[in-house]
């Protein structure tokens, strides 16, 4: 896909065919996602792919209903946060010291601030997973576009009901929802102008 044709012709996709997305091409798209910047590199999220009639019910009972038409989506995929954000910042600051970006003094300041953000409010740590996640939803949905799969971001569904009905880790937290599936029909809506989006001063 060429990017600039790919975010030209961008729509959200909500009517799919029968055409069911293979494990191999899935396997891509997550080889395209996991590129993803978030804070400090510490990728606090995990995606969980929904592919079974019984398991997408779970999602799409958790949502309003004006967002059924997801059950008709080959797959949805749940993206899911980590309220314990420094999950994998051990194996991050491994890395770094490997390659002498970073030293144990450093290293221990960092875990000391992430412990920090887990004990503030939960305004702030809403905020930062939101900040955290959405980046790579949008990395996921564009590796989606380059292999002709649709898909919709949905935020539209009960936190706590779905966070039952998957049987999620207590420190888990579903942030988004993302139907995709290959498009039946698109239809690009409208967009303001590009120059009417930002300014410069």
């Amino acid at each position: 896909m060429n990017l600039e044709k790919g975010l030209e012709n961008w729509s959200s996709v909500k009517k799919y065919t029968d055409e069911e997305i293979s494990q191999e091409t899935l396997e891509k798209i997550f080889d395209l996602t996991t590129n993803a910047p978030t804070a400090f590199n510490l990728q606090p999220y995990r995606f969980l792919v929904l592919d079974s009639e019984e398991a997408k019910e779970k999602a799409v009972s958790s949502a309003v209903p004006v967002n059924g038409w997801m059950k008709y989506a080959d797959k949805i995929v749940v993206l899911v946060a980590f309220e314990d954000l420094d999950r994998n910042a051990h194996q991050v600051h491994r890395k770094k010291i490997g390659k002498e970006d970073l030293d144990e003094e450093g290293a221990e300041n960092r875990m000391k601030m992430f412990a920090d953000y887990k004990t503030r409010d939960k305004e702030f740590l809403t905020g930062w997973l939101t900040r955290n996640t959405m980046i790579p939803a949008t990395f996921f949905m564009l590796a989606c576009q380059n292999y002709g799969i649709g898909s919709c971001p949905v935020r539209g569904f009960s936190q706590e009901q779905l966070t039952e009905k998957l049987d999620l880790e207590e420190n888990e937290r579903p942030m988004l929802l993302i139907p995709i599936g290959y498009p039946k029909e698109e239809s690009r809506e409208w967009r303001r102008d590009g120059k009417d989006i930002y300014e410069t001063k």
